[in-house]
């Protein structure tokens, strides 16, 4: 009897033993590494961030004191691009926590803005959070993102398109897929990462300017956004994405800014599409971020160099009057 028990003890303990051995080993019970932080090369901006564009829930608002505030996925995917340009992982990782509760679906979707009623995404959104993702995780050692950025683009390759063909967006709670595509919402990188086909390009290689691009395709057909005037931020967003596809301008469009540099030392926010005259005095922070971009993607310096002592000298100190949009989007080519 005594040598009975001693036999069920040791295999007692040899069974506990093993237990806690394979606890120890199972991945599903390994606490993920905790990536190190990185040191940012900036701060004033996020400061910046927190004190006048972020509200109460830490999602970042349109407008400072706004009566009705948006939340929305464009802020928000604009910041991490910011944030991953000032290798600040620390506030990052905070916006991918707010992204992932406020604006990922269960389904992995992404809603433009955050609220209970939105039931669509916008590919435009979509791209640029992805590419942020993907970036941070090569910057920042962390692989978790890349995988988050994967997950969100197969939805929106598969959801948001028709028959190969990327289109604006897909109503994830009535099951509907959008007829147009804007051209200025496509993001060349980023459906590159995510092993887009070849015919998902084919309206940012055919489209042409004269001087100005149509900004829609739909139905295999390029549309006017507005037959009548032309908006400068779509255009130079399409000119970058027709640019990063292409390998080279489009050369209509490219001598028009050109001249209007030439003749009138700036570039307007909008322009009738007639006339090739702007339609107002309206200068646009937005333009000039994007315009310095293009001019330093496409190897043109001198314009490059013009266009950004512009926008340096764009006044967007009042966080009630000026846009996030067009505050971060300073930020982020001034880093560049």
């Amino acid at each position: 009897m005594k040598r009975l028990i001693i036999i069920v003890t040791f295999i007692l303990l040899v069974s506990i033993g093993l237990y806690f051995l394979f606890q120890q080993d199972s991945p599903a019970k390994k606490q993920p590494t905790k990536t190190k932080e990185a040191t940012p090369t900036s701060t004033s901006v996020q400061k910046y961030v927190e004190q006048n564009y972020t509200a109460k829930n830490g999602l970042i608002i349109n407008y400072k004191n706004a009566s009705e505030p948006h939340y929305l996925a464009e802020s928000i995917g604009l910041y991490m691009e910011y944030l991953v340009e000032v290798n600040d992982s620390a506030n990052f990782q905070k916006q991918v926590d707010l992204l992932q509760k406020n604006f990922v679906t269960n389904d992995h979707f992404i809603k433009w803005e955050a609220t209970k009623s939105t039931t669509t995404n916008a590919i435009v959104d979509d791209f640029r959070i992805a590419e942020s993702l993907n970036d941070a995780s090569e910057k920042f050692k962390h692989p978790a993102y890349k995988k988050l950025a994967n997950t969100l683009l197969t939805n929106t390759q598969k959801y948001s398109s028709k028959k190969e063909l990327p289109v604006d967006f897909y109503d994830f709670v009535h099951q509907e897929t959008a007829n147009t595509l804007h051209l200025s919402y496509l993001n060349i990188p980023a459906m590159k990462k995510a092993n887009y086909p070849e015919k998902a390009y084919q309206p940012i290689q055919t489209v042409q300017a004269t001087p100005f691009f149509t900004e829609v395709f739909q139905n295999g057909q390029f549309q006017y956004a507005d037959p009548q005037e032309v908006n400068m931020i779509d255009q130079m967003l399409i000119a970058i994405a027709y640019y990063e596809k292409n390998g080279f301008v489009e050369p209509n469009f490219d001598k028009f800014l050109q001249a209007e540099l030439t003749s009138n030392g700036k570039i307007y926010a909008r322009y009738n599409r007639k006339t090739k005259k702007s339609t107002s005095e309206n200068e646009s922070t937005a333009v000039y971020a994007f315009l310095t971009q293009y001019f330093n993607k496409t190897n043109q310096p001198k314009n490059g160099k013009i266009t950004k002592g512009l926008l340096q000298k764009m006044d967007t100190s009042n966080p009630e009057t000026t846009h996030f949009f067009d505050y971060i989007n300073k930020e982020i080519t001034l880093k560049k």
